[in-house]
């Protein structure tokens, strides 16, 4: 058996501890990212790139060896062929430039590891191509990373041996890798296929990620993410017709009306992810310094809506090439979510960093809707993720039913429901008086308050939100000095929750505004929850059942709401109550919320369309 030289294994146990990744590492997560942010990443150099510039990784058919003698000729080939440029090996796991005299002895050392008789023989034969015009330095420095990265590293189940040359024989530069499949630290047979660790795939993918490292654009996409749905012809066939001297390419393989179909239906799941994109960059320009109209990611946002468009229509994406001239479209999407995030952040402990106050929790509130706004640009941050999640009503002591739909009607936060100016008035006086209630609950804690870090001002506001974050609530429990206090803290707002609903319980609001309320609960709350457990509307049904004489009650049960007109203004919500009437005189039972926030929301749509009609009546001379 030929034996290792001194060189490699000296070499090699030096070198051992620098190489980037060990066996069975992160494969491609570690330098590709998460299937989500490789997929973004390809469709966003598709509408940014020209689209001559794909990669190409080949395993070339026939090209594997059996025997020495056949290994022999192989690295003969690759490494003496008239038109080599360079070539190099990775005989002991590290790289370094290869003396073309060796290939005898390298065929001895390698075989001499060999066991049975594989059907794919012992060696592969992979082609790594570079477009037209790429300088040979840089394509050379491209495939010695991609070479290490994919066969020498180890996160791909092992490292493998591998010799390579870079050819500049064709009109196009392209290396040649010939790899022992024999893996030399834990001796796994390497498998380039659909489902392993390594293959095609991950391998352009590798390709294209490191040209871009190099300054070279160069995209790993599927044809159907482009919007081409027809085959590409076969190769042979391609080679046929340029031999023939043909101008045009031969026609695509024939494709059934199953998979055609399949494949139009994969087109619209890439449109989907293009106008998500869009919807990303558009955010990026709209935070950005430069003019919206003409900004990078103004422009980033209209090709990728295009792409989107287009393979809507079944039709292949024209890409904007002007955008390649000004960079990398992924990475200038990178470093907008890393600015973004790191402005977030920065916002936040600014915030945090503020004197106690009103003012503090109205700046959280607005935080928390710019990351709800934001966490589609950067989806795996965690501090935009907490922000944009609301706290569960059951799980926040700081909720109140009341204050949430005084705040989110003083808000216009709810669909179907517009306040006039006289209500409008009401509901600032209300909010005023419970204010003034809420003081004079906080202010005899008000030293404990401020030993919290907060104040009877900012606790109204709290209070006072039609919501709170997932994050507010953990940032107000986190500036608690130790566990102790932070146990402490929890047990105290939860006293106070249940005091300011002890102080809201005995506060009565005039009945236009108990029905704002009643209706904008009914119309936020999930539609399968009970109308009884909707707090204002039952406090109506509850004040309908002791006011009312006991025939009109049974004239309502009956169906006659002639009783109820002057009691519940709102028709949706008349109806809802005489509903809740029948069921309580009949059968105790409650009716569920979706179906009359439906006819409430239609008859805010007819309502409001009766209005434009009345409008432009008006506006033609008529009348009703």
């Amino acid at each position: 058996m030929t034996r290792a030289s001194v060189e490699d294994l000296v070499l090699g146990h030096v070198l051992d501890g620098k190489r980037r990744g060990r066996s069975g590492g992160g494969g491609a997560e570690g330098r590709l990212g998460s299937p989500k942010e490789r997929r973004s990443r390809a469709l966003l150099r598709n509408a940014a790139a020209p689209r001559s510039w794909q990669s190409v990784v080949k395993r070339i058919v026939g090209g594997s060896t059996r025997t020495p003698q056949e290994l022999k000729r192989l690295l003969d080939y690759v490494s003496r062929e008239e038109g080599v440029q360079s070539t190099w090996c990775n005989l002991a796991g590290y790289d370094r430039d290869f003396d073309p005299e060796r290939t005898g002895r390298i065929a001895q050392t390698w075989s001499s590891t060999w066991n049975g008789a594989p059907k794919r023989g012992h060696t592969d034969h992979i082609i790594l191509s570079f477009p037209r015009g790429v300088d040979a330095d840089r394509a050379e420095a491209v495939a010695r990373d991609w070479g290490q990265t994919v066969f020498g590293s180890g996160e791909y189940g092992d490292v493998w041996r591998y010799v390579a040359a870079l050819h500049k024989d064709t009109d196009h530069l392209h290396a040649h890798f010939v790899v022992d499949k024999h893996g030399i630290e834990q001796g796994r047979f390497m498998s380039i296929c659909r489902h392993a660790a390594l293959n095609f795939g991950v391998m352009r993918e590798l390709h294209a990620e490191i040209s871009q490292e190099h300054g070279l654009s160069i995209v790993a996409s599927t044809r159907l993410s482009r919007g081409l749905i027809e085959n590409a012809p076969r190769e042979t066939e391609m080679r046929a017709a340029h031999a023939s001297g043909k101008t045009t390419p031969p026609p695509p393989p024939p494709m059934s009306d199953g998979e055609r179909v399949r494949r139009l239906d994969a087109l619209q799941g890439f449109a989907r992810d293009y106008d998500e994109l869009a919807q990303i960059a558009g955010l990026a320009s709209a935070s950005g310094a430069e003019p919206s109209a003409t900004s990078f990611m103004a422009r980033l946002a209209a090709a990728l809506g295009a792409s989107a468009s287009a393979l809507r229509q079944g039709v292949p994406q024209m890409p904007d090439a002007t955008l390649h001239a000004e960079g990398d479209a992924a990475a200038r999407i990178e470093a907008a979510r890393a600015e973004m995030i790191a402005s977030a952040t920065e916002a936040w402990e600014a915030i945090r960093a503020m004197e106690p106050s009103a003012e503090r929790v109205e700046l959280e509130r607005s935080f928390a809707d710019q990351a709800r706004t934001s966490l589609k640009l950067a989806p795996d941050n965690l501090l935009l993720a907490e922000h944009a999640r609301a706290a569960e009503r059951s799980e926040d002591p700081y909720h109140n039913p009341t204050l949430a739909s005084l705040a989110r009607l003083d808000q216009g936060m709810t669909e179907g429901i517009s306040l006039d100016a006289g209500l409008r008035a009401t509901l600032a006086h209300v909010r005023d008086e419970i204010g003034e209630r809420l003081t004079a609950l906080f202010s005899i804690r008000e030293d404990e308050l401020r030993i919290a870090g907060t104040s009877v001002e900012e606790m109204i506001a709290r209070f006072s939100l039609a919501e709170r974050s997932e994050g507010q609530r953990a940032s107000w429990i986190a500036e608690q000095p130790n566990t102790m206090q932070k146990v402490f803290w929890m047990e105290a707002e939860r006293a106070l929750g249940q005091e300011v609903r002890a102080e809201l319980a005995a506060f009565n609001l005039a009945p236009e505004l108990t029905e704002a309320v009643a209706r904008e609960q009914m119309l936020s709350a999930d539609r399968h929850l009970r109308l009884s457990e909707v707090p204002a509307f039952e406090a109506i049904v509850d004040r309908m059942q002791e006011s009312m004489r006991p025939e009109d009650l049974e004239r309502v049960r009956s169906g006659d709401l002639g009783p109820l007109a002057e009691q519940v203004r709102d028709p949706a919500l008349r109806a809802a109550v005489a509903h809740e009437l029948k069921n309580e005189g009949d059968l105790g039972q409650s009716g569920t919320v979706g179906h009359w926030a439906d006819l409430a929301r239609s008859q805010a749509r007819a309502a409001d369309l009766g209005q434009r009609e009345r409008g432009l009546e008006r506006d033609h001379g008529h009348e009703l």
